[in-house]
């Protein structure tokens, strides 16, 4: 099964109780005792369902609830809040707030995993459509719609916590000669071997996106400038070396350019003002000879 569960609940005996239970079917529990370890898993674990307490030593779920949905990187994630309080009047504020379930403590372990199950199986099928909606249909990277979103979010995150965001553009350097040469076939081999490198090379909390024919934006949050050209460079070096073969069996090569903006956002108003410099940087980097990474 191996479904990432993450458990947010600050009593040591409600944890390991839920814990215990999991474990025992098949799930993977992941706990936080707060709300601040509870948005640094979810910007680095595949979770699947959260159970969240209504009481946190920084702060309440319901506060939470809105930031765990938009930090997501499905965008949606089914959360059952898990509580002592016994009021309609809550339970009603819970899933006005977001919420996709309400038990009450102390819960009873055959109810929970039945919450448990019904919600995974109502994430499936939103993923399904959701994945239609904002992913790209031959890379299977994010669309630019909600890529534009996604800047939006994590741009408004990381400056509210003062955390480093970059940036970066790519574009595949003499696309239309593969296309001339080898035909749109080949042209779209290109696109998925690239758009599979970078999932593969970059870490899971970078957001990768197609935006538009043989142009990539990547989002690297809590990363300084140095750090995701770094990153990026050793994905276009990799990449130089591939050999990408034809529809004859003769191979060539290909290589692409970048520009990364960003790190310290606080002189920086807007996301889209990181694109703009972004777009700049990779428009130098083309006519400063392409196959490299320009930064600022």
């Amino acid at each position: 099964m191996n479904n990432k569960i993450l458990i947010v609940e600050d009593s040591m005996l409600q944890r390991q109780i839920l814990i215990r239970w999991l474990t025992k079917h098949n799930y993977v529990p992941i706990s936080a005792n707060n709300a601040k370890e509870a948005r640094e898993i979810i910007s680095k674990e595949d979770i699947e369902i959260v159970l969240l307490d209504w009481e946190l030593p920084d702060g309440t779920g319901i506060d939470l609830i809105n930031e765990i949905l938009s930090s997501s990187p499905t965008g949606w994630l089914p959360i059952i809040m898990v509580t002592s309080h016994t009021e309609p009047e809550k339970m009603k504020e819970a899933i006005e707030a977001g919420a996709t379930d309400f038990i009450r403590k102390p819960a009873e372990e055959i109810e929970l995993l039945a919450r448990i199950y019904s919600a995974l199986r109502i994430k499936t099928l939103q993923d399904l459509l959701r994945d239609t909606a904002i992913k790209d249909a031959l890379t299977g990277l994010y669309n630019r719609r909600y890529m534009d979103e996604r800047i939006d979010q994590e741009f408004q995150r990381c400056k509210r916590h003062k955390h480093c965001m970059s940036v970066a553009m790519i574009d595949i350097d003499y696309f239309k000669k593969v296309n001339d040469t080898y035909g749109h076939e080949v042209g779209d081999r290109v696109l998925k071997t690239l758009a599979s490198e970078l999932k593969t090379k970059l870490r899971k909390s970078d957001i990768l996106s197609r935006y538009g024919g043989e142009e990539f934006v990547i989002v690297l949050p809590e990363t300084g400038l140095v750090e995701s050209k770094n990153a990026l460079d050793k994905v276009r070096e990799y990449i130089s070396t591939l050999a990408i073969q034809d529809n004859t069996g003769e191979t060539f090569q290909i290589s692409f350019s970048g520009g990364v903006a960003g790190g310290d956002l606080s002189s920086v108003s807007t996301p889209f003002n990181l694109l703009k410099i972004a777009d700049k940087n990779l428009y130098d980097a083309k006519h400063q000879g392409r196959n490299r990474i320009i930064e600022s």
